[in-house]
């Protein structure tokens, strides 16, 4: 009997602590994303990408443009890429409208977006020649194709699981090699 007791008095203590802990993390957690509407930036990400590759043109004329980031932003910044809201602060994609991701899935997103913007904006910076200016346009391409590719994830049944799933099968963009492929794309059509 009174060893009932005691257990028992443990169970409830423990109830009783995992209670409030539960309670002061989940305030922890709504502090972390009250972050006041005003001070949000917005950006249409897919506007952006066609802007820059419409940028192409004045290029080719001899008129530089200012390269510009898409991703890489300091203050809190919302990008919408395909319907998605992706959450941007520090560079780093810290959260996507919707979806429940975990840390290590949110950074592969990322790595993925990070380095295709790092990219975009390198050849931007340096496009002097038409080879730099079609890695520029193949980089942007690139992360077209990758943010609609997470969009189509996310218009599963379960976006957040399938989203998780499956962003890992997504490899790292590699622009050199895509830009061989398209060489080699182009030289079968001419064969034709």
């Amino acid at each position: 009997m009174k060893i009932a007791k005691s257990t028992s008095f443990v169970l409830l203590l423990t109830a009783l602590i995992s209670s409030s802990s539960i309670q002061v993390m989940a305030q922890q957690n709504q502090s972390k994303l009250a972050t006041p509407i005003e001070n949000v930036d917005k950006v249409n990400g897919n506007a952006v990408i066609e802007r820059l590759s419409a940028q192409k043109k004045s290029r080719k004329n001899g008129n530089a443009s200012k390269a510009e980031y898409i991703i890489n932003r300091n203050n809190l910044t919302i990008i919408t890429f395909n319907g998605l809201e992706y959450f941007v602060k520090n560079n780093r994609v810290i959260g996507i409208q919707g979806l429940e991701l975990s840390e290590e899935v949110l950074d592969q997103i990322t790595d993925k977006l990070v380095l295709l913007d790092k990219v975009q904006h390198d050849y931007s910076e340096r496009a002097t020649t038409e080879y730099d200016n079609r890695l520029f346009l193949l980089s942007l391409k690139m992360l077209s194709s990758t943010t609609r590719d997470i969009a189509a994830l996310a218009k599963a049944e379960n976006p957040s699981l399938n989203v998780e799933n499956n962003i890992a099968k997504m490899r790292l963009p590699n622009i050199d090699r895509a830009l061989e492929n398209q060489a080699t794309q182009t030289l079968v059509q001419l064969n034709k």
